[in-house]
């Protein structure tokens, strides 16, 4: 993801990547030559790198936390860790410096809190461009530009959903695939998207209909049949809006189901065959992740507005165990061994005490945790001096007495 990253910018008009920071210096100096960078000089002071890049060069350098010290308009970032990717955006952010996160790991975690900073002050704070929750608001913005009511938004999921999953049992699709087993098993055991959705719901304040959706399998002809009321034909219990998921043809695309408070407008869809009935999907077939994530550059440092960010806390993802968990057991968070990601109403997640999945990764369980149960603050020893872990408590502290969402 970050290489792919480094080389789009560089190709992009007006752009230049003039850094890449990484722990492993000698990814860093490969991503910036791959992407015809062939200056890049390894460089960890900040005030010499800082010379170097207003000189029209480029550095490498071990540190990320150092990057908004740099003379930049923005940094990305693709480090697909919570703690490290909320890290980079309080320190971009306290620098006043842009800031456009891959990691959306870390908004659901964190992102009402960086968001609401960033917005205080002067600087954009933003999830980057190219993924489907990003893509899925701006066909939420489009419909709603349209005059047009959003009842459900949404994305179709490419892998299947096999919740207890964990990396052993994807090595080999992992080695075909050229991913790391952890990162693939995030996708199959579904955690992944069920934090997409969730960041979706915070940002457009649609809620979840259901805990985990109801993730029907649907294809592309069947959104606008399927996602419409019971008393329709379809599953849903409200009038919405909501986030949902389905299987089926819809991935890699993202959609959003539509109707127009106007009877004449219906009519006009009808004739022009966008559906048949009262409702009507608007389809967007693909998403391109790090190739569109250079979009957000403009957007923040021109425009002044970020692509995507958390507005409202609505839903949680919640860990939930994989199975039978004994007290001791050290949590490997996202993609590991123990716990996968489960949605729900953020509200009921705070009344349970419930353990967000992005805190996950190193919390020590002090009690014994049965295979389908959520993991609860109670159930578990969390390490107080994490960073991520001082912003979250932070952040439930502003929700819960009025200061943001």
């Amino acid at each position: 993801m970050g290489r792919g990253l480094v080389a789009q910018v560089q190709l992009a008009p007006g752009l230049e990547v003039v850094a890449v920071a990484d722990v492993d210096i000698e990814r860093a100096t490969t991503a910036l030559k791959n992407a015809g960078r062939d200056d890049a000089v390894v460089e960890n002071d900040v005030a010499k790198a800082s010379a170097i890049i207003e000189a029209g060069g480029s550095v490498a350098i071990e540190d990320g936390l150092s990057m908004p010290e740099l003379p930049l308009d923005m940094v990305l970032e693709a480090s697909g860790v919570p703690d490290v990717a909320a890290q980079v955006a309080y320190a971009a952010i306290t620098n006043h410096t842009d800031i456009g996160l891959m990691t959306v790991e870390a908004d659901v975690t964190v992102g009402l809190l960086l968001s609401s900073m960033a917005n205080a002050g002067d600087s954009i704070y933003t999830i980057c461009r190219g993924d489907e929750p990003i893509e899925c608001v701006k066909l939420v913005e489009y419909a709603e530009d349209l005059g047009l009511e959003v009842v459900v938004a949404g994305k179709g999921k490419n892998n299947p959903n096999r919740p207890t999953d964990v990396p052993d049992d994807v090595v080999e699709e992992a080695r075909i695939k050229k991913m790391n087993p952890k990162m693939l098993c995030s996708f199959t055991d579904g955690t992944k998207t069920q934090i997409e959705m969730c960041a979706l719901s915070n940002a457009t304040g649609f809620k979840v209909e259901v805990p985990g959706m109801h993730g029907l399998e649907c294809n592309i002809d069947e959104l606008d049949q399927k996602l419409v009321p019971v008393g329709d034909g379809g599953v849903r219990q409200s009038d919405g809006p909501i986030v949902e998921y389905v299987t089926g043809n819809v991935a890699p695309g993202v959609f959003v189901i539509v109707k127009s408070p106007n009877p004449v407008v219906t009519e006009e869809l009808q004739y022009l065959r966008v559906g048949k009935g009262e409702y009507f999907k608007i389809y967007r077939p693909y998403h391109l992740a790090s190739i569109e994530a250079d979009l957000s550059v403009g957007e923040a440092v021109l425009d002044r507005h970020p692509s995507f960010q958390s507005t409202t806390w609505t839903s949680e993802v919640t860990a939930v165990a994989k199975h039978d968990l004994k007290s001791g057991t050290k949590l490997e968070g996202i993609g590991g061994h123990h716990v996968h990601g489960w949605t729900v109403d953020a509200k009921e997640a705070s009344a349970a005490k419930a353990l967000p999945i992005g805190l996950a990764a190193g919390c020590v369980l002090t009690s014994d945790v049965k295979a389908g149960e959520t993991v609860t603050y109670d159930d578990v020893e969390i390490d107080e001096t994490r960073p991520l872990v001082a912003m979250r408590r932070l952040q439930d502290a502003m929700i819960a007495n009025g200061t943001i969402g």
